[in-house]
């Protein structure tokens, strides 16, 4: 083939190459963009072996086999999962159901602290309101007077758009759970024989790689799976301690729907920063439940739930962890989350991180040496890297000792 290619110069050649593999790379995301609903169960799946695997490989060390140790861990992930989300489920259906005696006395309160906020010649006393709500009445007693005649009015005027928008709603609702259904029957499979053939897949990759670019190739391999690996077996054991600890610790002192808080504690522990955005629905639950009269110790108690948990996780499950190595400012795993989120929903959540970390990773190896070099800056000098792709999957290889970094 190289007889039927024009020879070019070698900064011709350089700059053909970057164009091809950034035309590669522009293929690929535009095809992972479209089939985005059929990628992201195969990503799940793929994150879940890759964080799984470690285990699977240790009890394979100790005469496990490999199918039992995946099908039983597969079982407790499955089942424990499984029961959180059904005693959340329930949890959120009860705090739907009180959703309008919050809303009533919120009413209460916000009358009674700011009386001059609504005219009350339009609604109902806020006592009165408040009391309907928290005795279970119809939550459009608190609605302005009028409100349900001219519901009906617009009901019989726009009927039929009104009816359109229904079915469409419906349709995607349905579309959506059968989707939710098969990605949740399809992740399991997906994943098994990913946790089956995955040391497999890792020397098969290996193996094909040209002996000429094999040391580098390992090299930027093994620094980007150092960063995911981080990243994933680090982060996501410190999310689900915190919301584990969260969700315990709020239901000892008294706080509403504990559980459902604490797994969204959990959630956003992962996103730097975040996390601190549950203590507020948490406050203000206890608030709500608490005594007339009597909030501050409930609040209280709420408030030194939180402060204690983040405490242990900033200074003891964090550092014994060793979460805080995944190469990436929380500001750079913000702004990636988002973008990933925006561009491609679910799946962009799910490959933001790896993407990121590959994208540094390979600046550092390819784009900043050359940027020194241009600048008159010496390169630094080489350091060596105990860290290879042996030491997570047990087969991989021992080339690329040293980087730059």
């Amino acid at each position: 083939m190289q007889y039927y290619l024009p020879r070019l110069s070698e900064p011709a050649a350089r700059w053909a190459r970057f164009l091809g593999v950034l035309a590669a790379c522009a293929a690929v995301l535009w095809a992972g963009y479209a089939l985005r609903g059929v990628l992201t169960p195969i990503a799940i799946a793929l994150a879940l072996a890759y964080v799984l695997n470690p285990v699977i490989d240790a009890l394979e060390r100790r005469r496990v086999p490999r199918v039992v140790s995946i099908s039983a861990g597969l079982v407790f992930i499955l089942g424990i999962a499984g029961l959180l989300l059904l005693l959340a489920t329930l949890q959120v259906i009860r705090l739907a159901d009180r959703a309008p005696a919050y809303v009533a006395s919120a009413q209460v309160w916000l009358d009674q602290t700011f009386p001059n906020l609504y005219p009350q010649s339009t609604t109902q006393p806020a006592e009165e309101a408040g009391r309907a709500g928290l005795n279970g009445a119809s939550p459009t007693a608190t609605w302005p007077r009028g409100a349900t005649q001219r519901l009906a009015e617009l009901a019989q005027s726009h009927g039929l758009a009104a009816a359109r928008f229904i079915a469409g709603w419906l349709a995607a609702a349905v579309s959506q759970t059968g989707y939710v259904v098969a990605t949740i029957v399809l992740v399991p499979v997906y994943a098994f024989f990913f946790m089956l053939h995955f040391n497999r897949i890792v020397r098969t990759v290996h193996d094909h790689v040209p002996l000429a670019y094999r040391p580098t190739v390992v090299r930027v391999v093994t620094t980007i799976d150092r960063s995911i690996s981080s990243f994933f077996r680090g982060r996501l054991v410190v999310a689900a301690l915190v919301g584990l600890l969260n969700g315990v610790g709020w239901y000892i002192v008294g706080v509403p729907y504990s559980l459902a808080l604490g797994a969204l504690a959990g959630v956003l522990q992962l996103i730097p920063f975040m996390g601190v955005l549950v203590l507020p629905v948490a406050l203000v639950l206890a608030y709500m439940e608490a005594p007339a009269g009597a909030w501050l110790l409930p609040v209280g108690l709420a408030f030194g739930v939180y402060m204690a948990v983040q405490g242990l996780e900033s200074f003891v499950i964090a550092p014994y962890i060793d979460s805080r190595v995944s190469g990436l400012h929380p500001v750079t795993t913000i702004v990636a989350l988002m973008i990933g989120a925006e561009a491609a929903g679910l799946l962009g959540l799910l490959l933001a991180i790896p993407v990121a970390s590959t994208i540094k990773s390979l600046g550092i190896e390819y784009l900043l040496p050359e940027i020194r070099r241009l600048a008159g800056v010496a390169p630094p000098l080489a350091t060596p890297v105990p860290y290879t792709l042996s030491d997570t999957r047990g087969e991989g290889p021992a080339e690329g000792k040293e980087t730059t970094p």
